[in-house]
């Protein structure tokens, strides 16, 4: 039985297959009006459909976990930040069910051509694939020859000022994002403006809950320094120490990976991958934004959690102006923006001049109050 949270899978209609990540299978659902979730005009919903063995991993947490996030954007967060929520964070709009009532899955809104980017291979015909914060970290010749243009440091900024903003806004609604990383956020630089979204949300979780996969694990070379410090206690107690004592994640690991990303984003080039020094990138803060901007980086990246500062202090630093009750405002001209589903595969593209009723684009039709889908045939 389904309730306003969840739909069953089988009500699901057509499955278009799209891609498959780590964790998860993704389909398009050309059958399921964006409307009828409280979309707005997204260009299309994918299904998340994870594997079995992340089901299995997730256990009795899945269920619970992934319906909170769902209530959370319904009940809870305020109906006038919902465009700016959506425009900027992938968050779950249904958690998808089987027969048992277990979640097998959740629907997404469908990620816009915008923060897409064609790839040159060393060997094939060029690549669509996702515009993810890490193609920031890399050094400008190597991302020339794929065929990304140089990010010049006023764009990095203009980035780094939506992450903030984003992050910010999420912290203020009570979220832990948890698994920050360099892909697990997409970019687009053209500044209409510059646009940012957060990917995976299905790993956050609302503060007062559990995570929907009984912890929010840190990506490789991503963990603050005391989730380094619980696995060498865990390493030597020979698996005694509790694995959350090694994953838990909260506010304050949040601003340290954030710290991580402005790091690597300012402080970019061959090996900066795994930057995390930030004297370089405090240059940069100081000159364009004052001393106070770069000892907030100096204190994210604190041993201590306890000597870190607040997203909200981030968000001051960047818009000095603003208040952060700002956020709450619908971006004029903005519409609820898509989500990614969890795959590298090909997705259908957005229109930023609006598409109309059977518009074609390569491979993709628009059809008007469901959105973008394949063409057969």
């Amino acid at each position: 039985m389904t309730d306003t949270l969840t739909l069953h899978r089988k009500d699901l209609g057509t499955l278009e297959p799209l891609g498959r990540g780590g964790t998860a299978f993704v389909y398009g659902l050309p059958d399921l009006p964006p409307v009828r979730l409280g979309a707005g005009s997204a260009d299309g919903l994918v299904y998340k459909e994870y594997k079995r063995k992340t089901l299995l991993k997730a256990g009795e947490a899945l269920t619970p976990g992934l319906r909170s996030l769902v209530a959370f954007r319904q009940h809870r967060l305020p109906h006038e930040l919902h465009a700016r929520w959506d425009e900027r964070i992938v968050w779950p709009l249904r958690v998808v069910v089987n027969d048992d009532g277990a979640a097998v899955g959740i629907v997404m809104p469908l990620i816009p051509y915008r923060y897409f980017q064609r790839v040159i291979r060393r060997s094939g015909p060029p690549t669509l694939v996702t515009r993810e914060a890490e193609k920031l970290f890399g050094d400008d010749e190597t991302m020339r020859r794929i065929g990304i243009v140089p990010i010049a440091e006023e764009i990095r900024l203009q980035l780094i000022s939506r992450i903030v903003a984003t992050y910010a806004m999420m912290h203020r609604q009570a979220i832990v994002i948890g698994d920050i990383s360099g892909k697990n956020l997409v970019y687009d630089p053209v500044p209409r403006p510059v646009g940012v979204l957060v990917l995976d949300a299905d790993s956050a979780r609302v503060e007062g809950t559990r995570s929907a996969f009984s912890s929010q694990p840190h990506t490789p070379q991503w963990e603050p320094p005391e989730a380094l410090a619980a696995l060498h206690r865990f390493h030597a107690s020979g698996g005694s120490v509790h694995p959350d004592a090694v994953t838990a994640q909260s506010k304050r690991t949040d601003v340290y990976k954030l710290g991580l990303l402005v790091v690597r984003i300012l402080d970019h080039g061959r090996g900066r991958s795994l930057n995390r020094d930030p004297a370089a990138a405090q240059r940069v803060l100081r000159r364009r934004l004052g001393p106070d901007a770069a000892d907030l980086l100096r204190h994210s990246l604190a041993d201590d959690p306890d000597d870190r500062p607040t997203l909200r202090a981030w968000y001051e630093a960047f818009h000095p102006r603003d208040s952060l009750d700002d956020l709450t405002a619908r971006p004029a001209g903005a519409a609820p923006a898509a989500a990614r589903a969890g795959s590298s595969g090909a997705r259908a593209p957005a229109s930023t001049d609006g598409p109309v009723d059977g518009q074609v684009v390569g491979d993709w039709v628009f059809v008007a109050g469901s959105g973008w889908h394949r063409r057969h045939g």
